[in-house]
């Protein structure tokens, strides 16, 4: 006779992180960890485990990669009942455990059931890119050394809206067919800063960074904005191939919000760095 599981305390979190030094969101193996990588969930792991509790499951909405940051990342958290804290006692062990890099922002209780990816509405990612060189701000932003033009950028980055075949534009499993649903794109200056901010039901690995890399590839003058169209509506190995090498850095990247049912929908883009 199968062994009946534990009764489980349910949490929601809502956190924040520099991912500079993580290899992303996801827990990567014992063998991984053993080898001293990194990762947002694997620390939090970690904080639980010396803090005594019995972790049963944890998941994130948004699978990071390596190097991009969060600042409305969510998680569900599933303790063993017994001995369980209470949603402020959570906190208190988390703020005292985890390292400075990682910094939970709210811990509530939610139903079993609530599942922090699957049941999340849309998403929303920022990406910071700077037209001066920062002393503070390289983690968190891509200098682009030559002139913007910003009606180009504009041009190209909302050209990116609607429901679209992104597979030129992301890195895909086999079973993965491009096809995403993006709400909104938009350009706002900010001082020196050049925010791209793209809301989406769904997002593909590596999406963003490439969506971001073709807009300043066009704002350079280097490629036109036509292609960018031309490449959602007739997707190709060779394009995916030839964004791919235009990537932008991780460094600018940070998912920004994560909506359910409910939630209302996102205020203006914010800078996370403000450089004048």
């Amino acid at each position: 006779m199968a062994l009946k599981a534990p009764p489980i305390a349910a949490f929601r979190l809502l956190l924040e992180y520099d991912g500079s030094r993580f290899q992303g969101w996801q827990r990567q193996g014992a063998k991984q960890s053993r080898e001293g990588v990194r990762t947002v969930a694997g620390s939090l792991e970690h904080a639980l485990h010396e803090a005594g509790q019995h972790l049963v499951y944890l998941g994130g909405a948004g699978r990071t990669d390596a190097g991009v940051h969060a600042l409305g990342q969510v998680a569900h958290l599933h303790l063993e009942a017994k001995g369980a804290p209470r949603p402020g006692e959570l906190r208190r062990i988390l703020d005292t455990a985890l390292p400075q890099d990682i910094a939970v922002r709210d811990v509530r209780t939610c139903p079993p059931r609530f599942h922090a990816r699957h049941d999340a509405v849309d998403r929303t990612y920022l990406y910071q890119i700077s037209r001066r060189r920062s002393a503070f701000g390289k983690p968190w932003i891509w200098w682009v050394k030559r002139n913007l033009d910003l009606d180009r950028l504009g041009r190209a980055w909302t050209a990116f809206e609607g429901d679209q075949d992104v597979a030129a534009f992301a890195d895909l499993d086999a079973e993965e067919d491009g096809h995403a649903r993006l709400l909104r794109c938009e350009v706002t200056e900010v001082g020196a800063l050049v925010l791209l901010r793209v809301r989406a039901t769904h997002f593909f690995r590596r999406q963003v960074r490439r969506m971001v890399g073709a807009s300043v590839a066009c704002a350079l003058g280097e490629e036109e904005p036509r292609r960018v169209l031309e490449d959602l509506r007739n997707p190709t190995e060779a394009a995916n191939l030839f964004w791919g090498a235009k990537a932008a850095p991780s460094s600018g990247l940070f998912l920004e919000a994560v909506r359910y049912s409910g939630d209302p929908e996102p205020g203006p883009t914010r800078p996370t760095l403000f450089i004048p």
